[in-house]
């Protein structure tokens, strides 16, 4: 705003020609339209000090005023004029010796009036009488005294400009002016607070099932909700990913707050300036911005969490589905077993009755052994098939399940002589025993690390691993190979299932082990990892065990 000229023809500092009527109340209007622009105390204290010096032809304008929690300090001199946010750290009265150009007569009038007023405030302290004096005005909140105001002179001020009742009425409309300014200023900051949160509600519902989304218009919103949008950035940091507006400047001038989900911090949010600006109340930040990114920060903490209870419930809807529709095929599968096992049984009775009774010689001999083996092949099937629809009741005893890993390697290591695999094995020497049957669980390492081997003709690593966690020993194999693609992962358990040429697997591997794990009320997962396939089969440890 363009500062409102001195009275036409001036006199010389120490003597200025007293302006006209007219002039002179143009000059309070402006200062009290001033004040309805609602602009930071510190910008409007010191175009106030500027103006007064310039219109009342002052040598100097010096202000101390109180607002909230904040006193503020004006300085006008002729060449100079500064404004900074000063210590509060008592009344006005304790404050006046901070007050450079008052004399130390009206410092000592000016303590005396406001610890006991002789009148309603406000107060013209001292009037100017002669060159080089200075008037002090006690300016009011309300009915209290919140700021003092001192107008020094260097030569004879007009009586007519700086009779006592215009000075009483400046000191008022000064004090009314900054009260409106700063009403005006938080109603307009209150504004920009409810609007960025509005907007941040609705970007919650526009890009519900978006996370990238809403977080990148988030932080898009922050800067123009701040005193300086043109110097400010903003950005959200949650773990490895940033999401940001520009380049984020890593200087001094950054205000933040944590996002809480679930109880503890899993990110930030930050707002910063790239250029100095005046001390307010946290640095160049008000209390009011404050308040603001911490509510922006719960805001996305209530986003995330919403998201994450999203996925679980998905995630839970899709193991449900997963359970029944292994509940059901394994009801098939036994009932199919069971009706499978008797005309078995009969086959290979009357197979082998027929090699030990009959004098077969050269094709028919072969062809008995065959049906002999095909009928051990599918009791083999069958077997399998009771064990994944947990028919075969496990026999339990105490298992070592160190020690099975280590037989089972000893085992593959024959095995994989011809194999370019390397075995790692971990093993926690703590881990307690379990209650299980020590045949069915060797059976899930065999399974395991057999269909790992099978992952890595060109050779890689097989890490097995074993760990006591809460309760449950937990057994992890993992391999360098391929991987589990995406679009089969819920199919890996189910009978029959194979990625496999025909003739090379019979797709009963994993449906064994996920029925042998079942039966011992335990759990096995398919670990995502990049790089290969990692299976997790947690049992219960052997009571009292700690």
């Amino acid at each position: 705003m363009p500062r409102t000229p001195r009275a036409s023809a001036p006199a010389p500092r120490g003597g200025v020609g007293p302006p006209a009527r007219r002039e002179v109340e143009e000059f309070f209007d402006g200062l009290f339209a001033l004040a309805a622009e609602g602009r930071l105390t510190i910008a409007a204290l010191r175009e106030i000090a500027v103006r007064l010096r310039d219109f009342l032809g002052c040598r100097a304008v010096e202000i101390l005023w109180d607002e909230r929690r904040r006193r503020f300090h004006a300085k006008a001199r002729e060449t100079a004029v500064s404004c900074w946010r000063d210590r509060n750290d008592g009344p006005l009265s304790g404050c006046l010796e901070r007050l450079e150009t008052l004399s130390p007569r009206v410092r000592r009038a000016l303590a005396g009036e406001l610890a006991s007023p002789k009148g309603p405030l406000p107060r013209v302290v001292s009037a100017p009488a002669r060159p080089g004096s200075a008037t002090a005005l006690v300016l009011t909140a309300g009915d209290a005294p919140a700021g003092i105001a001192v107008l020094s002179f260097s030569g004879s001020p007009s009586e007519r400009l700086l009779s006592p009742a215009r000075l009483e009425r400046l000191a008022r409309l000064l004090g009314m002016a900054l009260v409106h300014n700063l009403s005006r200023f938080e109603l307009r900051e209150r504004i920009k607070e409810l609007s960025c949160m509005y907007r941040i509600a609705g970007l919650a519902v526009e890009h519900a099932g978006d996370e990238e989304g809403f977080l990148q218009h988030t932080v898009a919103l922050l800067p123009e909700a701040y005193q300086y949008p043109e110097i400010a950035s903003a950005r959200i940091v949650l773990g490895e990913r940033v999401f940001r507006t520009g380049s984020f400047p890593e200087g001094p001038w950054i205000q933040g707050a944590p996002i809480p989900v679930g109880g503890a911090a899993c990110g930030r949010v930050e707002v910063a300036y790239r250029e100095a600006r005046p001390e307010i109340d946290e640095g160049p930040f008000l209390l009011e911005e404050r308040r603001l990114i911490e509510s922006v920060a719960r805001e996305i903490g209530l986003f995330l969490e919403r998201r994450r209870a999203e996925r679980e419930q998905a995630q839970l809807k899709e193991q449900l589905f997963h359970a029944e529709r292994l509940a059901t095929v394994g009801t098939l599968a036994a009932g199919v077993a069971h009706e499978l096992n008797e005309p078995l049984t009969g086959i290979l009775g009357f197979a082998e009755l027929l090699e030990g009774s009959a004098r077969l010689e050269g094709e028919a001999a072969g062809d008995l052994r065959r049906i002999r083996n095909a009928a051990l092949h599918a009791r083999e099937i069958v077997r399998k098939l009771l064990l994944f629809s947990r028919q075969v009741s496990p026999r339990p005893g105490r298992v070592d399940v160190n020690g099975l890993v280590r037989e089972v390697v000893d085992f593959l290591k024959h095995r994989a002589r011809t194999s370019p695999v390397a075995i790692d094995v971990r093993l926690d020497p703590a881990l307690p025993p379990i209650p299980a049957d020590e045949a069915q669980i060797r059976q899930i390492l065999i399974n395991l690390c057999l269909n790992a081997i099978q992952a890595m003709p060109a050779g890689g690593r097989l890490r097995l691993a074993t760990r006591y966690l809460r309760g449950m020993v937990r057994l992890t194999v993992r391999d360098t190979g391929p991987g589990i693609p995406e679009e089969i992962r819920d199919k890996i358990f189910l009978p029959f299932f194979t990625t496999k040429p025909v003739g090379q697997g019979t797709g009963l591997g994993l449906a064994v082990v996920h029925g042998i794990v079942s039966a011992h009320r335990g759990e096995i997962r398919v670990v995502r990892r990049a790089g290969g396939a990692e299976f997790q089969v947690s049992l219960p440890a052997s009571p009292g065990s700690a």
